[in-house]
């Protein structure tokens, strides 16, 4: 399967409008298992599981995240937690928070406690 294939064979599998480009994070991504020889169903498993990841690190205060925090995100989400502000309100510190993601994170005009 071409690499284009593999593209098209994804947008299609997650049923994304081929009119939408993907982010360049997401085409490198799909490029490197391509070129490792992923499954779509592989592919479609890295993805969820590293936007489940991200997209609660993106609201932390540190650029770096190490394998405890990940630890943690999994433990929110084993407890119940679907949504990253809950995953982040579970278990994480305000001070963990970058302070412009604690309103979305525990409401407009409030701040967790430590």
């Amino acid at each position: 399967m071409t690499l284009s294939e593999y593209f098209a064979e994804f947008q299609k599998a997650v049923d994304l409008d081929e009119r939408y480009p993907m982010t360049s994070q997401v085409a490198a991504e799909l490029a490197a298992g391509h070129s490792i020889g992923l499954s779509i169903d592989q592919m479609r498993a890295f993805l969820a599981r590293r936007t489940a990841i991200s997209s609660v690190a993106v609201a932390l205060v540190s650029h770096t995240l190490s394998p405890e925090q990940i630890a943690r995100i999994d433990m929110a989400r084993t407890g119940g937690a679907v949504l990253p502000k809950d995953v982040i309100a579970t278990d994480f510190s305000p001070e963990e928070i970058r302070p412009d993601m604690q309103s979305k994170v525990f409401g407009e005009g409030r701040q967790r406690s430590a």
